[in-house]
C-alpha cells in the first residue's frame, strides 16, 4: 500500500483556485476571520471565488446554517480530513471533540476573541461547540483534522493521562465546562510516531479500503494515547481570560502527580522558579483548588488503588503514599471518600 505524503504535498483543485484569488487580491479576507454570513455576503459581492468544495459549511452545518458541523457519523465515532490550504477562515464549531495537528508548515488559529500561529508539530485539542477559524497560506502546509466523539476521547485520551483523576479532571474542565477558550495546545515539533500515523489516517481515508473507519479509529486511538503518555506535562492551555496562554499549569500538576508523597510547597515552588506565595496563588486561580488538596487527592488515588491490589497492608499504604502514619492515612482517606480504608476493604471484599 502506497503511502500519502506529509511534506511536498501538491496543490489540490480548490486550493489552485483559492491561492490564484489569494495571490490576485482581496488579502484581508485571510487576515481575520469572518462569519457565516460575511462569507455568503463576499460571495455574493464577487470577492469570494466559488470552488468545489464552497459548499461544506452550509451543507455540513445543522439546520444548514453554516455555524455547528454536525457530530462525527462514522461508525468509528472518528474521522479525518486535510485542510484546505488558501481557504477562506470561516468561523463555525462542532458538536464533537476536534484535533488540529500541523504536521508540516503553519497556519494561524483564530477564536472569538483571539489568534495563535500554529507550528509544525503543534496538536490543539477544541471543546465542543469552541467557534474558531484556520488560514493557512502556504503551499508547505499539511494539517490534519481529527474529529472524535466525546466517549472516543474520554477513553483514549482523559482516562490515560498518568497524571491522574487531578490532571484529567482539570483537562476535563476546559474541554467540557467552556471556561477562557477552551483549547489545548501541545508542542510535539518533528514526533517521527506522530507523522507515521498522520500518514497512515491519511492514506486510510484517501483509499477507502476494507474496515478503513475501524482502522481510523485505531490509528486515532494510537495518536491520542501517544500525546497522553509523552506530551501531558508540556500541555499549553489559556488563562482565565482566554487572551494568553499558560505553559505552567499541567507541569506543575503533572510533576506533582509523579512526587506526591514528598513534594511539599517549598520545594515545587524552588523546582519551577518561584516563591510558595505565588505558586499557592497560581495553582488555586487555575484549579480552584489548594496545594494541599491537590496532594491529598493524589494520595488517596493512589491509596485506593494499592487497597484493591491487596499487596500492601494499611501501614505500607500510608508510607507509600506520604502519610506520618495509619491514623493520618485513615483520616485524609474518610475526609475525601466519607468511609475509613478499612470499611473500603470490607466493602469490595
Amino acid at each position: 500500500m502506497r503511502l500519502e505524503k506529509i511534506y511536498n504535498r501538491p496543490l489540490q483543485e480548490d486550493e489552485i483556485l483559492l491561492k490564484k484569488s489569494y495571490k490576485k487580491e482581496h488579502l484581508f479576507l485571510w487576515e481575520k476571520p469572518m462569519t457565516f454570513t460575511e462569507y455568503e455576503q463576499y460571495k455574493a459581492e464577487g470577492l469570494i471565488i466559488p470552488t468545489p468544495t464552497g459548499h461544506y459549511y452550509k451543507e455540513k452545518s445543522i439546520d444548514r446554517l453554516g455555524v455547528t458541523v454536525n457530530d462525527v457519523i462514522t461508525s468509528s465515532h472518528t474521522d479525518i480530513t486535510l485542510h484546505i490550504r488558501y481557504s477562506y477562515p470561516v468561523l463555525h464549531n462542532h458538536d464533537y471533540i476536534e484535533i488540529i495537528y500541523v504536521a508540516a508548515g503553519s497556519c494561524q488559529h483564530f477564536f472569538e476573541n483571539t489568534s495563535f500561529q500554529m507550528k509544525e508539530g503543534d496538536i490543539c485539542i477544541m471543546a465542543p461547540f469552541t467557534l474558531h477559524a484556520l488560514s493557512c497560506t502556504n503551499d508547505e502546509s499539511c494539517i490534519l483534522n481529527l474529529m472524535v466523539s466525546k466517549k472516543v476521547f474520554n477513553q483514549n485520551f482523559l482516562e490515560l493521562l498518568r497524571g491522574g483523576k487531578v490532571v484529567s479532571e482539570f483537562l476535563e474542565k476546559i474541554i467540557y465546562q467552556h471556561t477562557a477558550s477552551p483549547y489545548i495546545l501541545f508542542p510535539t515539533k518533528r514526533d517521527p510516531w506522530l507523522l507515521e500515523l498522520a500518514t497512515r489516517l491519511i492514506t486510510e481515508k484517501k483509499l477507502k479500503l476494507h474496515a478503513y473507519e475501524y482502522s481510523i479509529r485505531l490509528l486515532a486511538n494510537e495518536f491520542l494515547l501517544h500525546i497522553s503518555r509523552e506530551y501531558e506535562a508540556f500541555a499549553i492551555v489559556p488563562d482565565q481570560q482566554g487572551s494568553s496562554q499558560n505553559t505552567l499549569i499541567l507541569a506543575v500538576l503533572s510533576y506533582l502527580s509523579v512526587n506526591y508523597s514528598s513534594a511539599t510547597l517549598h520545594d515545587t515552588a524552588a523546582f519551577f522558579g518561584y516563591s510558595s506565595a505565588y505558586l499557592s496563588r497560581f495553582i488555586r486561580e487555575n484549579t480552584g483548588k489548594t496545594y494541599n488538596t491537590i496532594i491529598t487527592e493524589l494520595q488517596m488515588e493512589h491509596a485506593m488503588k494499592l487497597l484493591k491490589s491487596g499487596e500492601q497492608n494499611l501501614t505500607e499504604i500510608a508510607h507509600t503514599v506520604g502519610c506520618f502514619d495509619s491514623s493520618h492515612f485513615n483520616k485524609k482517606f474518610k475526609n475525601v471518600y466519607g468511609i475509613s480504608p478499612k470499611q473500603y476493604l470490607a466493602s469490595i471484599t
